[in-house]
């Protein structure tokens, strides 16, 4: 099982507690969905890695209701969290998938995306040629997920720490699990999959500003969930993040500064 998706599946039922929703991961997450615009042909609409389906139950409720929308997630606590969201919807249907295996009839989907989520996927190339096969020739497509330098004020304060305690070879093990690129990176990747006339890659630095606890809510369960350390010193290792962390503090608060990629494809 991936250990992703079983921290996933374990926090569905906190997940839209305003801890979350109230952090910087939340106010991104919500700008990014504020962003999105259905186009009146769209018929067939796909949101993958759909969480709790929060973005759904938005878009849902302000289209018509010929809009098919599928939420594609591989958590099956937040699926089932899911589902009991959008349960007014008709038109929504929430199913098990991923990104590198989309359970959707190729060339089906007028419009797909995603938010902060592909930076997950285990295999790069084969969730591309996933998102490719599925989208119809005219389809359009929005990825937002980190990119590189996510995050750099922790991971220059914290990766001491966590070399310490588990070593070079647990930390490159867990720090892979997430597959940051830069922006040329990702355009690289996504090019062979989609005509470069209808790409755009685009990238976002924003800094968020919060109090130690607020950053720590989301902390122990988006950053700290891979980290693979020994019970017995688990604590120690904890007080001396939360130490590392609070040192960043100014006025204005603790920074982290979000690192967003934008993948859009717009088919004419």
């Amino acid at each position: 099982m991936n250990p992703i998706v079983e921290t996933y599946s374990r926090v569905a039922a906190q997940y839209d507690e305003d801890k979350n929703t109230h952090s910087c991961w939340g106010i991104s997450a919500e700008k990014v969905l504020m962003s999105i615009r259905l186009k009146e042909h769209y018929g067939v609409v796909v949101d993958v890695g759909c969480g709790t389906g929060r973005a759904l139950a938005h878009l849902a409720g302000r289209s018509k209701t010929q809009v098919r929308f599928i939420g594609v997630e591989p958590a099956l606590n937040m699926r089932k969290r899911a589902g009991e969201l959008t349960s007014q919807y008709s038109n929504i249907r929430i199913i098990d998938g991923s990104f590198e295996e989309l359970p959707l009839e190729t060339a089906s989907v007028d419009y797909l995306y995603s938010i902060h989520a592909f930076h997950w996927t285990t295999d790069l190339a084969g969730s591309v040629r996933e998102l490719s096969r599925v989208l119809k020739p005219t389809g359009d497509m929005d990825l937002f997920f980190i990119g590189r330098n996510n995050g750099h004020e922790f991971i220059r304060k914290t990766t001491p720490i966590f070399l310490k305690y588990m070593g070079p070879t647990l930390l490159l093990e867990s720090a892979a699990m997430r597959k940051q690129l830069t922006r040329d990176a990702a355009r690289e990747l996504f090019e062979p999959g989609f005509d470069k006339r209808s790409l755009a890659v685009e990238e976002t630095y924003e800094t968020f500003y919060d109090t130690l606890e607020g950053h720590w809510s989301w902390w122990v369960r988006i950053e700290g969930h891979f980290v693979r350390i020994p019970h017995q010193k688990k604590h120690e290792c904890d007080l001396e993040i939360r130490k590392a962390i609070s040192d960043l503090a100014d006025d204005r608060g603790i920074p982290y500064t979000i690192h967003l990629l934008h993948v859009r494809v717009r088919r004419p």
